[in-house]
């Protein structure tokens, strides 16, 4: 398995958890990549580090990923794999068919048009929510029998599992009752230099409500500087955390992400999206269900988090609606898990 970013570790243990219950061994790599390493060691997970992200640059990003390839082309032959499992990784993917081996993807994040493009035509299966539908993934080169759709959001994976979860600390534990901004990809292909945006939005939520601690879920170091010096009740969290015990009491969340906003909603926390492109699958599915609120400008959000903050007796609805959304998806873990052993035989 591959894992490139803090998230794919967390899905795929999920996935590792069930194949090694089933009797397989599973083989984890990631890379240096913000906050993977802390991920790893804060959840004791089994990974070997290979290569890096490249960062914003696209030169930058396509040799680094080159020479990852040629990394993990280096570590693996030798060995003996049945199958190479993950979240879309490009490096995996082309690894694993140079190889010989199949490769399964995983993705819920058909916006990601570069990775989709890299990877599903490579891949013989792909294991997708089926709140996506098949169109959305065959125009990348995958035929829809390769599809293996299963009824849930990935972040049911970690979020159905409480007593996996480490114990929170004093970072996480000051996040409690707190408006919390969940930061963008903006090195992200699909992303790139959207941030700066970020800066009129944060400092309007200051201004709107003082007396609410602002705390701020940077991705990088560049984004720690640009919004570090905003003061007052605005502080950028500079120490790891773990995304559902910062998030699991605040009063709350303006996601400009995907994940977090996936995992907030599911926790019944008041959630707002606010992503710069266009509304995911996911985000416009958890709208519906009415655990999330869509928003496309600074007039809307703010507009959202008043309502929000100001209903109290919505709360505890809120909180029934999230949990039995969760209790009506399957573990994706065990899902995907049980997949793979089926298809292995």
């Amino acid at each position: 398995m591959d894992a490139l970013t803090p998230k794919q570790l967390i899905f795929l243990d999920a996935i590792r958890r069930g194949l090694v219950e089933l009797g397989h061994d599973v083989f984890t790599t990631t890379r240096s990549y913000h906050d993977a390493t802390y991920v790893v060691q804060r959840l004791g997970l089994e990974a070997t580090f290979v290569g890096s992200h490249g960062g914003a640059d696209v030169g930058a990003k396509l040799e680094a990923s080159l020479r990852r390839s040629l990394d993990l082309a280096k570590m693996l032959q030798g060995r003996s794999f049945d199958i190479a499992l993950s979240f879309s990784s490009p490096e995996a993917a082309r690894v694993a068919y140079g190889l010989g081996i199949p490769h399964y993807a995983a993705n819920d994040s058909p916006h990601s048009v570069a990775v989709a493009r890299l990877t599903l035509p490579l891949s013989r299966l792909l294991f997708t929510p089926d709140i996506i539908p098949p169109s959305a993934w065959t125009k990348f080169g995958i035929g829809a029998r390769g599809l293996r759709r299963y009824h849930a959001i990935d972040a049911a994976a970690w979020v159905k599992h409480p007593e996996r979860w480490p114990q929170p600390n004093e970072v996480e534990k000051g996040a409690r009752h707190a408006i919390v901004v969940r930061l963008e990809e903006s090195q992200a292909s699909y992303l790139a230099g959207s941030d700066s945006d970020a800066v009129k939005m944060v400092l309007s939520l200051a201004d709107r409500f003082p007396e609410r601690r602002i705390v701020l879920l940077t991705r990088y170091a560049e984004q720690d500087r640009l919004f570090g010096r905003m003061g007052g009740n605005t502080v950028v969290c500079e120490t790891p955390y773990f995304g559902v015990n910062l998030i699991k009491e605040a009063a709350l969340l303006v996601g400009r992400g995907g994940t977090m906003n996936a995992e907030a909603a599911l926790l019944g926390v008041p959630t707002i999206s606010y992503f710069p492109g266009r509304p995911t699958y996911i985000d416009r599915y958890l709208e519906g269900e009415k655990v999330l609120s869509l928003v496309k400008d600074d007039a809307e959000m703010m507009a959202a988090a008043v309502r929000l903050l100001g209903d109290r007796k919505g709360a505890a609805s809120l909180k029934k609606r999230a949990k039995a959304l969760l209790d009506s998806m399957v573990d994706p873990g065990e899902f995907i898990a049980g997949e793979i052993d089926h298809v292995s035989i």
